[in-house]
């Protein structure tokens, strides 16, 4: 299956880019021949190593693996609920980027601090800590995404998570992320950050339709 392959190669890319260390961070996509089920990057494999056969098919409603001999992704029931959550995201991914990891580890939005961050939303929304893996967890990713309407979000004192309708725009995003959390730092060291209006992102939303039309295709 073509999407699998692009799968492994977007977890690799997560790794080469940074946004990942080690084995840390995950990325799933919905299946694309049976919308109740997902693939998902194995537990405790380094990304040079993974391979299409690593992956592992988890049915979404019971998170029970179907296919694959490894161990799914610790962070499986956050990736579930998600997919559970909204019909229309059919890919997710989650990064302990630098940057916005330290917002997170500060429980601080990141400022609107750049046009980039309409491809999120308003804003990134900082669920509430629970430990990793947990059904908890998965809860607090899931309304911090549902309240603020946004396609990413902080995980507090952890990571990051991202959604899109497929690999390329959910990846994009945590580079966006990862992005304005840089420039968001580098503002507030120089003390003056400058944030833009709900109105400004919605104008830049706009002009995004056709910006990001070949990422999304």
């Amino acid at each position: 299956m073509e999407q699998l392959k692009e799968l492994v190669h977007t977890a690799k890319e997560l790794y080469r880019t940074g946004l990942v260390r080690g084995t840390s961070g995950n990325v799933s996509i919905r299946d694309p021949e049976n919308p109740d089920r997902m693939w998902i990057t194995p537990s405790a494999i380094p990304y040079d190593e993974i391979t299409t056969e690593d992956l592992v098919q988890v049915d979404l409603e019971s998170g029970t693996p179907v296919r694959g001999s490894r161990k799914p992704s610790s962070e499986t029931p956050m990736h579930s609920a998600i997919y559970r959550l909204r019909s229309d995201v059919r890919a997710v991914v989650h990064t302990h980027s630098t940057y916005a990891t330290m917002f997170a580890c500060a429980g601080e939005e990141i400022p609107t601090v750049h046009y980039l961050i309409a491809e999120i939303g308003d804003r990134v929304p900082v669920a509430d800590y629970a430990v990793y893996g947990s059904e908890e967890l998965a809860r607090n990713a899931v309304e911090a995404l549902k309240s603020a309407g946004a396609n990413g979000a902080l995980l507090k004192n952890h990571g990051v998570i991202t959604v899109g309708e497929n690999l390329s725009s959910a990846y994009v995003r945590a580079e966006i992320i990862e992005t304005v959390a840089q420039l968001a730092f580098g503002a507030k060291l120089i003390g003056r950050c400058e944030t833009l209006s709900p109105e400004q992102l919605e104008e830049t939303r706009k002009k995004f339709v056709s910006y990001f039309a070949v990422s999304k295709r």
